[in-house]
């Protein structure tokens, strides 16, 4: 019972963090600074109508004009190639919000970003994939060290063989990345086809 109480404590707090506007925020209007700040992050415009939604359980109106005014001045912060590469490089979901000449240096910019995330995701993978393997062969070791069924010791030696030659393919994947400066040939290579060029390296073996 006592669980269920905290429980019932906690939801709340859940659900305001979700909250796409405080009730504080709803009074005190500032819709155009509103609009600058969603647009700046990269928000489309389709927020203003959930922010709308959720004054008016609170019983304020919102100025859709002013907001709308204020999101096309933020989105133009937003919409630049360095910021672009940066969004891109940390994972996040672009919605369209740049437009005109500004919309194809940021795309191209951002799918810059996002190619070099992936490589970094598929990086991760890898290391979390030796590491495991690593452990299993000890396993496996200490295993047939502690038995003397032969049945046993052949299973074990064949799964000993099988590790071992993935930890060799994994570990030249890793030695082939690292003697492209790791994580720092981000900033040394052309960030332009850096995902086709580090997927050569044998990053897309992944089990």
């Amino acid at each position: 019972m006592p669980t269920i109480k905290r429980l019932l404590l906690i939801l709340p707090l859940l659900f305001a963090g979700c909250a796409v506007i405080s009730e504080d925020e709803c009074r005190a209007g500032n819709w155009y600074e509103r609009g600058v700040q969603d647009g700046a992050r990269g928000r489309d415009q389709a927020m203003v109508k959930r922010i709308a939604e959720q004054c008016q359980e609170y019983g304020v109106q919102v100025d859709n004009e002013a907001w709308y005014r204020g999101h096309e001045e933020g989105v133009e912060k937003f919409c630049t190639p360095d910021n672009g590469y940066r969004y891109g490089r940390q994972g996040r979901r672009y919605s369209g919000v740049c437009t005109g000449p500004t919309a194809d240096l940021f795309v191209t910019a951002y799918r810059q970003g996002l190619a070099d995330h992936q490589v970094v995701q598929q990086y991760r993978q890898l290391a979390a994939r030796q590491d495991w393997v690593r452990q299993q062969l000890y396993v496996v070791e200490v295993a047939m060290a502690n038995t003397a069924d032969r049945n046993a010791l052949s299973s074990l030696a064949m799964r000993r063989t099988s590790l071992q030659f993935e930890l060799q393919r994994l570990d030249m994947a890793m030695f082939r990345f690292d003697a492209f400066g790791g994580f720092g040939a981000f900033d040394r290579f052309d960030r332009i086809g850096s995902f086709n060029a580090f997927n050569s390296l044998g990053l897309d073996f992944l089990y």
